[in-house]
């Protein structure tokens, strides 16, 4: 099987990227546990972060990989969705899959899915997450890492990555989102994503609202399990923010008796390239995090290789300024309120001057109105598309929800980002800036469009 074919074979699942579906039915942990049985339970063979929450995440746990892979240890990262191409899903110490090692693990998978298939036929149909999934263990395991690091894709107690018995669990802010499938309140949501935390681990959060954070430190307290909250715990101080990142000192033990003692006191400032007051406050979870596998699991880490991974590290379609010409672009794949909130905060330290042009596109299930009220009055002209995903929003339904949210500014729609480009292009706005965002289906578009350097 070439990687051609092995493509078509793992798209031949059902894809929830893609589809419509329904969370707690079609979601099955059972059915996972089947598959890697299969194989000898893969997932057994490594250590393990798991990252879940609403936003931030991916930055967070690319912050951690970064850090590992900068101290020498061979650092697995498995993350959702990609922007181009599959194989940015599986990364080893920042390398994406090859695609011959990738043909070569999906010609190990499709023969014993194949003639195991009715055995699992009463669990429902397997999912294109769920190989994927079982990929990214199998190789870890076969190429020995010493810690893999696991974006939970949604929600998080019936992500596929939530057979992994970690030894940390970060749960990065919560915030609502995916609402139809995960509950209609920040308790209710939480109680997904915090079902990540295991019996007897050990726990980094984020500093969350009073409803999200009762919910995690009552999931802590009914696992026996040892949490950290940014805010009590550990915090940053001393923050300084610019367009090609940001410096930060990192404290812990802010409060007698709350302090993070597994984590040492780093004393020196910290850098990032990645832009936004809300960055610094993931360097700080992966910061935690890492101090806890140093006291606690042995790993060892060296202040200069901390600072090197945090430095180094990059996430792509995240506050992503991209320079083309005379026209300034930031790519960012804001899709529910609480990021666009962060979004449109950093846009304005970053550009307080500038005009906004905004290209805008969703997918159906978001809550159009939590997304669009903090961007709309940030709006100079607004440009409303969709992405190559059947789950997209229609451009006409966006434009209905911003008029009856009182936008009353210039805006057009384009029926493709390719179109939305020009459309935005022959604006003849001075002073401006173009800012893509709503999803990260169409920031993988505007990458390709904008010839971004590839992540493999």
């Amino acid at each position: 099987m070439n990687y051609s074919s092995a493509l078509k074979y793992l798209f031949s699942f059902i894809n929830f990227e893609r589809l419509p579906f329904e969370y707690k039915r079609q979601f099955n942990l059972k059915r996972v546990e089947t598959l890697l049985s299969w194989f000898g339970n893969p997932h057994h063979f490594f250590s393990s972060v798991l990252v879940a929450g609403t936003k931030g995440k991916g930055s967070t746990a690319n912050f951690l990989a970064s850090i590992l892979t900068a101290n020498g240890y061979s650092t697995g990262f498995y993350s959702s969705p990609h922007l181009n191409d599959p194989r940015e899903r599986i990364r080893i110490n920042g390398k994406v899959i090859s695609e011959r090692d990738f043909a070569e693990l999906i010609s190990r998978i499709r023969p014993v899915i194949e003639r195991h298939r009715r055995k699992i036929a009463a669990l429902g149909p397997i999912t294109f997450f769920e190989v994927f999934t079982l990929a990214a263990f199998l190789y870890f395991a076969h190429k020995k890492v010493d810690l893999a690091i696991s974006e939970i894709g949604m929600g998080g107690r019936l992500d596929a990555s939530n057979v992994l018995t970690p030894l940390v669990s970060v749960i990065a802010p919560i915030s609502f989102d995916h609402e139809e499938h995960l509950g209609n309140t920040l308790g209710a949501i939480a109680r997904e994503k915090a079902a990540v935390i295991k019996r007897k681990s050990y726990v980094v959060s984020a500093e969350q609202k009073p409803e999200a954070r009762r919910v995690v430190a009552n999931q802590i307290r009914k696992q026996g399990a040892t949490g950290y909250f940014y805010g009590s715990s550990f915090r940053t101080k001393r923050e300084k923010l610019s367009l090609k990142g940001s410096a930060f000192d990192f404290q812990v033990g802010t409060k007698k008796g709350t302090g993070l003692k597994t984590c040492p006191l780093f004393s020196s400032t910290f850098k990032i390239k990645l832009p936004g007051e809300f960055q610094i406050k993931n360097a700080a979870l992966a910061l935690a995090a890492v101090g806890i596998l140093e006291n606690r699991f042995g790993f060892t880490l060296k202040e200069k290789k901390v600072k090197k991974g945090l430095s180094s590290s990059f996430w792509p379609g995240r506050f992503e300024v991209i320079k083309r010409g005379a026209r300034t672009f930031v790519l960012d794949g804001a899709h529910n309120g609480a990021s666009m909130e962060e979004l449109m905060k950093a846009s304005d330290r970053a550009f307080p001057e500038k005009h906004k042009v905004v290209i805008f596109g969703c997918s159906r299930e978001k809550n159009l109105e939590a997304i669009l009220t903090p961007l709309l009055p940030q709006v100079s002209y607004l440009v409303v598309t969709k992405s190559d995903n059947p789950r997209a929003q229609e451009p006409k339904i966006i434009l209905e929800k911003a008029s009856k949210l009182g936008y009353k500014k210039p805006a057009s729609w384009a029926p493709n980002l390719k179109e939305a480009l020009d459309l935005a292009g022959k604006l003849g706005l001075r002073n401006a800036i173009y800012l893509i965002t709503g999803s990260l289906f169409l920031i993988g578009e505007a990458r390709e469009a904008l010839k971004c350097p590839k992540l493999i």
